[in-house]
């Protein structure tokens, strides 16, 4: 891969999954789409510093991401997971949690993460979106584009840097391209 692309404005780069390191690191601000296989994990490619101020959107149960992310090392004390799932979520542990969201509410969705990175202040802190693809089965692929380039605007203003993770091979080329476009780098992990 390695070829220039247009993402938010300015030049990003795409890279192929044998010229990641070990330990990926990102600036305050940046915003990062990766592309992962159906088995794979985004907390698996977490930076270091994504350690502090984490926020975690995730269609997966609280328990299930608290273990995966004790188990990647991160300090549960410095986690918030907002659950997507039609259904409600039940945790107890040090994470914190909120009520679900419908995987269809991306204004509710947006308007936490507002209220989550105001109350980061300019600490800076990290996003992941542990998996794009769900919301594309929810909801129409212009509006969960427009949720993107809004949520990655919103996260680089308050110096939050994000991740945002896709399975690429259930998207079409497209598709790919146009949520590319909201951020500053893409990873082909896959």
């Amino acid at each position: 891969m390695g070829e220039q692309r247009l993402g938010r404005g300015v030049g990003w780069h795409v890279v192929s999954s044998n010229e990641v390191q070990s330990e990926l690191s990102l600036e305050q601000g940046t915003q990062l789409l990766l592309s992962l296989s159906s088995m794979q994990s985004a907390i698996a490619h977490l930076p270091a510093e994504a350690s502090r101020n984490l926020i975690v959107v995730s269609s997966k149960q609280p328990a299930a991401v608290a273990d995966r992310l004790a188990d990647a090392g991160v300090d549960l004390d410095a986690v918030a997971q907002i659950p997507i799932s039609g259904s409600e979520t039940e945790y107890e542990g040090p994470m914190a949690t909120c009520d679900s969201l419908v995987p269809d509410d991306l204004t509710g969705l947006s308007m936490r993460l507002s209220r989550a990175f105001e109350a980061l202040g300019d600490g800076g802190g990290t996003l992941l979106v542990e998996n794009l693809n769900v919301f594309l089965l929810y909801a129409d692929e212009s509006r969960v584009v427009r949720f993107l380039d809004h949520v990655t605007g919103l996260a680089a203003d308050h110096g939050i840097s994000g991740v945002y993770a896709v399975v690429g091979d259930a998207v079409d080329e497209e598709t790919y391209n146009r949520i590319a476009a909201s951020v500053d780098s893409a990873i082909d992990c896959a």
